[in-house]
């Protein structure tokens, strides 16, 4: 199970994309509070509960709740209803207005919850976009449930990735293929190096390695190796090295040389520990990633790159990287364009639970 969470500032744009019956085969599993009549009426219900908090901007909640296509005989409506009702109260979202939209154009279970951040006595809702308690919380209601954790970032869907998680994906596909081909830290450097990616040590005050870094020199994006999957960590990767490390940046100094290992063939599966896996929703800083930032006490981002660790375990399918005005695959990010739902209000109606 994972969770994104967008927050905007407009409700018609990502109510026509959530009730897409078209396109997404949309049914509404349950609401609260807003008249389902259409997507105009939808919306209206929605903005005029809003305007009763007008200095409240990022009013629009938009969480998409995804689970493993193994689930798909659990998960009727009435128990992933169930299950969202669940993760919204954990989340601290309480009485406001809400629909879930259930969406059959993928293989896997999923959901979009819509909400107002907004409640029904005027006040604002806080602590609804924390990534860390929403991680938290997906991974209790997957053991609660009986459902799959995802297995890895081999079941990814590259083409449904964008922005930074991308290139994080981008980096780990790399990285590991390279890994396939080396058996010295040097080698590995080079090789990433022919792909536009630098490989850099982050040092103790006593110069010896704790950490290591990737670049993608493309894009300007640099990641703990240990954010990208706990396999491509400094000491994971340097199961599979020799011993001795060159590195090009200390200049007359002699070869860094390693705490010995036990002598055993080499094996690249030990490169791959896909066994652990901790509970997730994607995102950092708001996003987790690094862009030219200082490194933390594993070369990684000291910008909430943990999060991003999180989310990547528990992932099995998905969307978009969470932005602050978008998120589960839907074009853009959700504004307020009255011309929009003016144009849209009829074009698709709400088909309800028992179609």
């Amino acid at each position: 199970m994972i969770a994104q969470i967008s927050t905007g500032e407009g409700f018609g744009g990502l109510v026509n994309y959530a009730n897409d019956i078209i396109k997404k085969d949309t049914v509404i599993i349950a609401s609260e509070g807003v008249n389902l009549s259409s997507n105009a009426t939808i919306t209206a219900s929605f903005k005029a509960q809003a305007k009763a908090r007008p200095t409240f901007h990022k009013f629009v909640g938009h969480i998409s709740l995804s689970f493993s296509p193994e689930d798909y005989d659990k998960l009727d409506d009435k128990k992933i209803a169930e299950i969202a009702r669940k993760y919204m109260r954990r989340m601290g979202i309480r009485n406001t207005q809400y629909v879930i939209f259930r969406h059959h154009d993928q293989p896997h279970p999923h959901i979009h919850i819509v909400y107002n951040r907004v409640d029904n006595e005027g006040r604002g809702i806080s602590g609804d976009t924390s990534y860390i308690k929403s991680a938290a919380i997906t991974k209790a209601l997957t053991r609660e449930y009986g459902l799959t954790f995802g297995k890895g970032k081999d079941k990814v869907r590259r083409e449904r990735l964008k922005g930074k998680e991308a290139v994080k994906y981008h980096l780990y596909d790399e990285i590991t293929a390279a890994l396939k081909e080396s058996v010295s830290w040097d080698e590995l450097k080079r090789l990433l190096a022919a792909k536009g990616i630098s490989l850099d040590y982050v040092r103790n005050s006593d110069g010896s390695i704790r950490g290591v870094t990737f670049t993608d020199n493309k894009r300007n994006v640099t990641y703990a190796g240990s954010k990208i999957d706990r396999s491509l960590s400094f000491a994971k990767i340097d199961c599979q090295m020799l011993n001795i490390i060159h590195v090009d940046d200390r200049q007359g100094d002699e070869p860094i040389r390693l705490q010995p290992k036990e002598d055993k063939p080499f094996d690249i599966n030990d490169a791959f520990d896909f066994s652990q896996v901790s509970g997730g929703t994607q995102q950092p800083s708001e996003d987790g990633y690094s862009e030219g930032q200082t490194t933390g006490s594993d070369g990684e981002s000291s910008s909430g790159s943990n999060i991003g660790e999180a989310i990547a375990e528990v992932l099995l399918q998905p969307n978009v990287a969470p932005t602050s005005g978008g998120g589960g695959g839907a074009s853009g990010g959700w504004r307020d364009d009255d011309d929009d739902d003016e144009k849209n209000k009829n074009k698709y109606r709400p088909r309800r639970k028992g179609r």
